[in-house]
């Protein structure tokens, strides 16, 4: 699962600086609201964050492969990061609007670091 979560953390990290770049020279050039390039931004930097976090998350996963909490919190990364930045970015240009779903994908990522947490607590704990 580590392999599979920083392959996927570096597709997603090389998507953030596409959409991040499409977001400054399409939508802003292209005369998009303030509001929506400001939401774009913000989608665009918690993409990039919490895709590096999915790296990170890949790297503490391979100490601990069988790790139920590093298996959840790469899921509700990925989970996240779809529902949080992916539903901000698709209204932004003009699709669905999905914003409802928005919420859960700012609590997907809360959990994930949540589970994070526990992961590496119980990973680095003194053993007898």
């Amino acid at each position: 699962m580590a392999r599979v979560f920083a392959v996927l953390g570096a597709l997603l990290l090389a998507a953030s600086v596409f959409l991040g770049a499409y977001g400054t020279h399409g939508l802003y050039q292209g005369g998009a609201a303030a509001a929506e390039v400001r939401a774009w931004d913000w989608a665009n930097q918690m993409h990039l964050a919490h895709s590096l976090g999915l790296l990170l998350v890949a790297m503490l996963a391979r100490r601990q492969p069988h790790s139920l909490f590093y298996k959840l919190a790469g899921c509700l990364l990925i989970a996240g990061l779809a529902l949080f930045s992916g539903t901000i970015y698709l209204k932004a240009l003009g699709g669905p609007d999905l914003a409802a779903l928005t919420p859960y994908g700012g609590m997907a990522l809360a959990l994930a670091w949540l589970s994070a947490a526990v992961a590496t607590w119980r990973d680095m704990r003194v053993k007898p």
